[in-house]
């Protein structure tokens, strides 16, 4: 086949090669039909390419009969809308009379064409330095698909290399849930893929498939995606960096960075990167050269031999895994029929040829019926060149010298092969290990009787040096450079020879470590029983999702209770605790914080203690002592708050300074500043605070309590779903916590995803089977799944476990109005079943709440309001109470509503509440009807705007919002007619989202009067 001519006509030359297969651009998008899993080319004139083609085969003809016809006698029937086809048709003249032993002269030609001389002069340029083989490879099919083709189920989603007559993309399987694979399209059908096939090995790439297109001129192979990177381009990323590699660590981190994008990094399979981490560089290396030498031999045992084993060749998937691919040149010597060699079975890269096949290229010479054992020991010989370029991150150059064709170049090549002696010498000097020089010798010999003569004697080589044992085929080096292998082979012997000297020694340091192994026991299981026994109330006091208490203890003597099991109040120096350093990394971190936390927390409750000088004075004495360890900004802020109050109540204290943002930052860590300013902001700025714990995690991705409070956050601000990420986070490093396995639950159970709550309850009480709350959780997500013969003994669980008939009658309260609304206060549910009233001395706030809707749907008002009214006393910040009063204020028209939905319309938690009763929109709306009836139009344009943005986000009572915004347009309008066509903005976007609003408020409502019919929709008229 000859070289296209547009592809020839280059201005430089590089030796095509398939390149990194994630690296490349993809072009810009064009879409084909697909028939009967065809893929269809672009438009074409068919007919002036079948008449190039019968013009070639006639002139072909010719020339095989004998005869020496001049191509002017054919170029009258060319088509002039295809130059180039004339270019090619002459460069064919002067290639078949090469071929039949003529010496044509170049000049010759361009006499006889002047008016080519440009395409011709750069074809015969490039003919002088390569092949008519290599100038034939560079020719680039024109019917190829391109990025965004389809062809068959595959979507061509980005190039990742081409060759000579192929291309090889990323695409998706849409016949297969669009699983990525490798397409592979040539336009020679070559046996590649039956001999993939016969040689599946887990080094190898598999074919997953393969078959023809386009009446055959298109082979396609489907091959597996396997993320990383090949060799060639993990080796260039090393060379750019320009350090010396230490590790097998070091080869997989340049391997991440030239991985392909694509590939999930958290399903990387661990075994073959753990056994890469843990070696140095050299023994990674040959581990990885071993495996791919196993690949050849069992290649080589089902008759396959690679042909072009080369680093482009090699990949390094993101398991860490190598793999050889592109058996393109691959010979096989059990196929089927001749017919199925390679068209050029002497084909390859020069540079990691073995000398004998660079002088048959030197000779020209054609291996029609190759050797299997000679093909082989080439490819070990060409692995051999990978190894050391690995060592080395040396590329094998080609001469330098002005070689005009390929065969001086592999002329040239073979000659410095012969010199064995100048490259044993300068292996000598490298840095490469003793053991691996002796290997290389043996896989570089240049006569190939002097070569390994199976690549799994290789392989056996290079395992035995990574172990210590003596090599089995190659030559063992000197004694000084066995004398460390022979040490580990013969340690139990040295170890016998000195156990007297060290004797003394060992048992000294083996004391200390089982003091240090105990010491670490005895801190962990401390902190176990602290943080996951459920007793501990270490999550309960600011229980998930809930706006008062699990129980109504103290803030203050929660945490003085936690404080002191490390004695952090009597002790500054409580870090140095063996139960606190004693502990491994990250849990020591993690210890250290929460009780950060705890000093945060103890300390503002008691600053928060009304007229209790002597209380803040212990808090600000715990905070100095300390700010003088650690000076962290929320500590420090809270410190000068202390000091102010008690300078205010005239106790002579003075303030103290305190340290400098840039003392902060070298004396503390970054991350615990910004976790305890997560705790401060939380209380009333819920975003803010999730801010924070996000910077918490940025820096310490696996920060335990990070994970926690940013899951505590994203529950209260409606987002179930980043909540439940953060508590898997959690569960992951404490899996026997019972407390964050009854959390997920209640999480998945709001989320819908009931099965999987149910899945969360069975694994909390399968560690702790008396746990009340994951018993109650599996309660609630029975019921839901209609699992009613299992929820009854549920109950009755509940009840043994928690022996309070209040809280089994709040149960079964909550399991009956689970379907039910309890936010509409306005209108009695229809056909509502009078409830279970709730016992009325229950104490938990939440509870109560659940009471007082009982009271509200047997139309008790009174009490009911009088139940929201001790809750509030007793819990002011209760928004779930606040809104309840509000809505029956204003249903018995009681002017104190006024004032209670003033206070949740700015309430900083008001986005809290939302997430879990969407339609409590419904306060912006309140709120703006109070604002119009007091006459303030722009302060209800504001809060109407407000709501607005609220119905946006959560996606509730959108078209009321609009509704209520248009209101107070209309109502400023009548002052400031400008905002007229926002009122008829409003108006039309509230219809469309909902008709029925204006149907049954706009002709009514007084904030309209005078401009109903500039402002009504058009739709709305026509009704």
């Amino acid at each position: 086949m000859v070289m296209t001519p547009r592809r020839a006509q280059r201005d430089d030359f590089r030796e095509l090669e398939l390149s990194d297969p994630f690296c490349s651009e993809a072009g810009p998008s064009r879409r084909f039909p697909v028939a009967d899993q065809r893929w269809l080319p672009p438009a074409t004139s068919s007919s002036a390419s079948g008449s190039f083609e019968t013009i070639v085969a006639e002139l072909t003809a010719c020339w095989d009969r004998g005869e020496r016809p001049h191509v002017e006698a054919f170029l009258g029937r060319m088509s002039t809308s295809h130059p180039a086809d004339v270019v090619e048709l002459i460069y064919r003249e002067f290639c078949l009379a090469e071929s039949n032993g003529l010496d044509p002269d170049p000049i010759d030609f361009l006499r006889r064409f002047p008016d080519r001389e440009v395409p011709l002069n750069r074809l015969f340029r490039l003919h002088g330095v390569l092949s008519l083989t290599e100038l034939s490879q560079l020719a680039e099919p024109e019917f190829l698909p391109e990025v965004g083709d389809e062809i068959g189920p595959y979507i061509l989603k980005r190039e990742l290399g081409r060759g000579s007559y192929a291309r090889v993309y990323l695409a998706e399987q849409t016949d297969l849930d669009d699983r990525l694979v490798v397409v592979k399209i040539s336009t020679r059908l070559t046996p590649e893929p039956r001999l993939l096939a016969r040689a599946r090995h887990s080094h190898i790439v598999e074919v997953l498939w393969h078959g023809t297109a386009e009446n055959g001129a298109l082979q396609l192979i489907c091959l597996p995606f396997l993320g990383g990177a090949t060799l060639a381009t993990v080796l260039t990323e090393r060379r750019r960096i320009g350090r010396r590699p230490r590790s097998g660590r070091d080869l997989l981190a340049d391997l991440d960075r030239v991985s392909a994008p694509e590939y999930p990094k958290a399903n990387l399979a661990r075994p073959a990167r753990e056994v890469v981490e843990g070696l140095s560089y050299p023994a990674a290396t040959a581990w990885m050269v071993a495996r791919l030498a196993e690949a050849l031999d069992h290649a080589y045992l089902r008759g396959v031999a690679h042909g072009d084993i080369k680093p482009s060749n090699i990949l390094l998937t993101a398991d860490g895994n190598p793999m050889l691919l592109d058996f393109n040149l691959a010979v096989g010597w059990r196929l089927p029929s001749a017919s199925d060699l390679p068209a050029d079975a002497g084909g390859g890269t020069l540079a990691y040829m073995a000398p004998e096949r660079l002088r048959a290229v030197a000779e020209s010479q054609r291996i029609s019926t190759p050797n299997a054992a000679d093909r082989h020991r080439a490819d070990i010989f060409a692995l051999g060149v990978v190894l050391l370029e690995s060592l080395t991150r040396q590329s094998p150059d080609l001469p330098q010298a002005k070689a005009r064709t390929q065969q001086e170049i592999a002329a040239m090549l073979a000659e410095s092969g012969r010199n064995d002696d100048d490259a044993m010498r300068w292996l000598a000097r490298s840095s490469v290990p003793r053991g691996l020089r002796s290997i290389l010798a043996r896989c570089l010999a240049p006569d190939r009787a002097d070569r390994y003569g199976r690549a799994s004697e290789l392989a056996e080589d290079l395992d035995r040096w990574r172990t210590g044992r003596p090599l089995a085929f190659a030559e063992e080096p000197p004694w000084r450079f066995r004398l460390g292998r022979w040490a580990r082979r013969q340690r139990f012997a040295l170890a016998a020879l000195v156990l007297a000297i060290v004797l003394c020694a060992t048992a000294m340091t083996t004391l200390w470590y089982s003091f240090q192994s105990t010491l670490r026991k005895q801190a962990e299981d401390k902190l176990a029983l602290i943080w996951d026994r459920d007793e501990s109330g270490v999550f309960r006091f600011l229980r998930f999702g809930h706006w008062s208490p699990d129980n109504q203890e103290d803030a203050a003597e929660n945490a003085y209770k936690h404080l002191n099991l490390y004695n952090a109040l009597g002790d500054a120096d409580w870090r140095l605790r063996d139960d606190v350093r004693s502990l491994p990394e990250p849990e020591r971190s993690e210890l250290e914080v929460w009780l950060l936390e705890q000093i945060l927390r103890y300390t503002r409750a008691l600053g928060e203690r009304q007229n209790s000088p002597d209380d803040w004075r212990r808090a600000q004495a715990l905070l100095e002592q300390v700010v003088d360890k650690m000076p962290l900004g929320p500590l420090q802020s809270q410190r000068r708050r202390l000091l102010e109050q008690l300078d205010k109540n005239q106790t002579g204290a003075t303030l103290a300074p305190t340290a400098t943002p840039q003392e902060t930052a070298s004396r503390s860590a970054l991350w615990m500043e910004d976790y305890l300013l997560g705790i401060e902001a939380e209380p009333r700025h819920a975003r803010a605070a999730l801010a924070h714990y996000q910077a918490v995690l940025k820096a310490r991705p696996r920060s335990f309590w990070g994970h926690y409070r940013a899951a505590t956050v994203a529950f209260r601000l409606g987002d179930q779903t980043t909540a439940a990420e953060h508590l898997r986070q959690c569960i992951s490093q404490r899996p026997r916590n019972v407390a964050l396995r009854a959390q997920l639950a209640g999480c998945l159970f709001m989320m819908g995803r009931y099965d999987t709550a149910l899945e969360a309850c069975t694994k909390a009480l399968e560690i702790d089977p008396d746990h009340a709350v994951s018993t109650r959780n599996q309660t609630f997500v029975r019921r839901q799944l209609g699992q009613e013969d299992r929820v009854d003994s549920d109950v009755r669980r509940f009840e043994l476990l928690t022996r309070s008939q209040s809280e089994v009658l709040s149960l079964k309260t909550r399991l009956e109005s689970m379907h039910t609304s309890d936010l509409d206060w306005s209108t009695p549910t229809p056909n509502q079943v009078e409830p279970i009233l709730i016992n009325a001395e229950a104490n938990d706030l939440d509870t109560r709440v659940l009471r007082a809707t009982q009271l509200r749907h047997l139309k008790r008002f009174d009490e009911a309001l009088l139940e929201l009214d001790q809750i509030l006393s007793l819990e002011p910040e209760h928004l779930e109470a606040r809104l309840y009063r509000a809505m029956l204020l204003r249903k018995l028209n009681r002017h104190e509503a006024i004032s209670d939905f003033a206070y949740l319309v700015d309430h900083p938690r008001l986005d809290e509440l939302i997430p879990q009763y969407k339609d409590a929109i419904n306060i912006y709306h309140q709120r703006t009807s109070d604002l119009l009836r007091a006459n303030q139009p722009k302060t209800a344009i504001k809060v109407a705007l407000d709501g607005l943005a609220q119905a946006n986000r959560f996606q509730s009572m959108v078209g009321e919002s609009h509704y209520a915004l248009a209101r107070a347009y209309a109502s400023a309008a009548k002052s400031d007619p400008s905002l007229i066509p926002q009122v008829a903005k409003q108006l039309k976007a509230a219809y469309k989202i909902n008709p029925k609003i204006l149907a049954t408020s706009f002709e009514e409502d007084q904030n309209f009067t005078g401009l109903r019919d500039q402002v009504r929709p058009v739709e709305f008229k026509r009704r």
